[in-house]
């Protein structure tokens, strides 16, 4: 006798059953992996908004003895989640080390990396070097500059232009580390050096 037809049925649903949960299943990890992948891409609109911003304000880095030997203010600085750069509006950057010239550093604008080791300067940039017993005092004007304050070096591969007391030199590329007071041009270096005066 021939099984009933909702029998047969069920019969064979129940043999496809653990096929079609394994599927489901398989599916569903797919699914879920896919949303992860995609959070982790930062394609969250959210991830792209700034958590706070901070206006007119300043940051003070101390040296063993409790003095000030860096200070970074802006008018404004918007900090992101994560590990994107932070912004900062008219920045200026001014460094004191014991023992060496003081220098400091402003611009239009800026972008300072999560574990504050790097600052990026763009926009009218403008480095002083403050004169000492033995040097003049330094200016470089450049539009791009970065800078690593901890170190006290800065570099660019844009156009710079230098002046102190002996002239006026320009190049495309700039190194300069304030620890060793050097400040080294390249590539396509031209200068005009100021007459000095003879010793009577």
């Amino acid at each position: 006798m021939r099984e009933p037809l909702a029998v047969r049925i069920a019969n064979r649903l129940s043999n496809w059953f653990p096929v079609l949960l394994l599927a489901t299943l398989a599916m569903l990890t797919y699914w879920l992996d896919a949303q992860v992948q995609r959070g982790g891409r930062g394609d969250d609109p959210r991830s792209r908004d700034p958590d706070y911003y901070l206006e007119d304000f300043a940051a003070m880095r101390y040296g063993t003895d409790g003095t000030i030997v860096q200070k970074l203010a802006a008018r404004r600085l918007t900090h992101y989640p994560g590990e994107r750069p932070a912004e900062v509006t008219a920045p200026e950057l001014v460094t004191t080390p014991p023992g060496r010239p003081a220098m400091s550093v402003r611009a239009d604008r800026g972008t300072i990396s999560f574990d504050n080791e790097n600052v990026w300067l763009a926009g009218n940039v403008v480095g002083v070097r403050f004169p000492t017993e033995r040097d003049s005092k330094l200016t470089i004007s450049t539009d791009y500059l970065h800078v690593v304050p901890r170190q006290e070096k800065a570099d660019t591969d844009h156009k710079v232009t230098i002046t102190d007391a002996k002239g006026t030199h320009t190049g495309n590329a700039l190194l300069a580390d304030n620890k060793a007071r050097t400040v080294r041009l390249s590539n396509g270096v031209s200068g005009q050096i100021n007459a000095q005066p003879t010793s009577p």
